[in-house]
C-alpha cells in the first residue's frame, strides 16, 4: 500500500493553513458555545422553578369550585 504525497504547491500550502486555522477556530467556538448553551440551561430552570414558586404562593382557590 502506498499512499501518494500530493505536490506542495503554493495553492495547497494555502489550503493545509486555511484547514488548520478552522480547525482550531472551531474548537474554540464549539467550547464557547458548550458552556453557553448550560448557563442558558440553568437560567431556564431557574426561572421556571421561580414562576412556579410565584404561582404557588399566590394561588387561592376559586370558592364556587368546592361548595
Amino acid at each position: 500500500m502506498f499512499f501518494r504525497i500530493p505536490r506542495l504547491t503554493p495553492g495547497y500550502i494555502r489550503y493545509l493553513q486555511t484547514q488548520a486555522a478552522q480547525t482550531v477556530l472551531q474548537n474554540r467556538e464549539g467550547a464557547v458555545m458548550a458552556r453557553m448553551a448550560t448557563l442558558l440551561g440553568f437560567m431556564g430552570i431557574g426561572v421556571s422553578g421561580y414562576s412556579s414558586r410565584q404561582l404557588t404562593l399566590n394561588y387561592k382557590p376559586a370558592g364556587h369550585l368546592f361548595r
